[in-house]
C-alpha cells in the first residue's frame, strides 16, 4: 500500500524524462515489468532520496523504441556513459540536469533474454547527492 502511495511522487518527479513513457507503460505494458521503488532512509547509504527501476523482456521494436528514448534523454545530459554494439544501446548511464536541489540519474542496461528472440531490459532512475562515479562503482560492486 505504501509504494502504491509514493508511485505519484516518483512519477511528478521523472515529469521532464523522455523515458517516463517505459515508466508509465506506454511502450511495455506494465503487467509485463517488475518495477521496484525504493524512497527515503533505504537509500541513505548511497546518498540517493529515491529509486526506480522497470525490468522487462522486450521484443526487437520495443528496444529500439526504449533505446531512443533513452538516448534523447542523454542527449540533454550533463554527462553520460554509453555503449552500443551492433548499432544497439547496450549500456547508459547518464547524470541529467539537476533537478531543484537533488542530482538525477538514469540508467540503462540491456542483454540477450532467457526466451530467444527477446531482450532483458532494465531502466533506473535515481535522485540523491551522489555522482556517476559513486553510482559506476555501487553497479560494478554490487
Amino acid at each position: 500500500m505504501t509504494l502504491l502511495l509514493l508511485l505519484p511522487l516518483a512519477a511528478r518527479s521523472q515529469d521532464r524524462l523522455r523515458s517516463s513513457a517505459v515508466f508509465d507503460g506506454k511502450i511495455v505494458p506494465k503487467d509485463r515489468m517488475v518495477e521496484t521503488l525504493v524512497k527515503g532512509e533505504y537509500l541513505r547509504d548511497y546518498d540517493l532520496t529515491l529509486f526506480r527501476s522497470v525490468r522487462m523482456d522486450v521484443d526487437d521494436s520495443d528496444l529500439e523504441s526504449i533505446s531512443a528514448l533513452i538516448l534523447n534523454d542523454a542527449s540533454d545530459a550533463v554527462s553520460k556513459e554509453t555503449e552500443v554494439e551492433h548499432n544497439r544501446l547496450k549500456y547508459a548511464l547518464v547524470a541529467l540536469e539537476p533537478d531543484k536541489d537533488s542530482r538525477c540519474f538514469l540508467c540503462f542496461q540491456s542483454k540477450p533474454s532467457a526466451d530467444e528472440g527477446f531482450t532483458s531490459v532494465i531502466v533506473v532512475y535515481m535522485e540523491g547527492d551522489t555522482t556517476l562515479t559513486n553510482l559506476r562503482k555501487m553497479f560494478t560492486t554490487k
